[in-house]
């Protein structure tokens, strides 16, 4: 299990999915206080797909309801791509029911954060999914 230490998160490249502005705003100031290095935004799934496949993201970070493709959209659409099976997605939702949850696990969302979203808790899911990925 990596330490908080071994992940760099100067280094990691971090891709918002909100349809809201002010949303995108919100997580985009937390991830730059925790110490995110390069983050991108888009406003709907089928942009969020566009970014993902052109800028490699390290995480993404993707609302659940957006319009006209909603999050579950974009992550299926996402697995679907060669560059995107293995892909960190945390989801951000105001729903954390059994059926939200279970549907995100089938589509394998790596994690998820209730809104209103607090900068301790991003880093720390942020954190748990990368170090996923990443050995020794």
């Amino acid at each position: 299990m990596p330490s908080t230490a071994a992940i760099d998160l100067g280094a990691l490249k971090i891709l918002i999915i909100d349809d809201q502005e002010f949303v995108r705003t919100i997580v985009k100031k937390m991830l730059q206080q925790v110490g995110v290095g390069l983050i991108v935004e888009a406003h709907d799934g089928n942009s969020g797909l566009e970014a993902a496949e052109r800028d490699l993201p390290d995480v993404v970070i993707c609302d659940v309801q957006m319009r006209p493709v909603d999050g579950f959209g974009f992550v299926k659409a996402l697995r679907a791509k060669p560059f995107g099976t293995a892909m960190p997605v945390i989801m951000l939702t105001a729903h954390t029911d059994a059926t939200t949850v279970e549907r995100a696990k089938e589509l394998n969302v790596n994690a998820f954060l209730a809104k209103p979203v607090l900068p301790p808790a991003l880093k720390e899911k942020i954190i748990a999914v990368v170090g996923k990925g990443k050995t020794g």
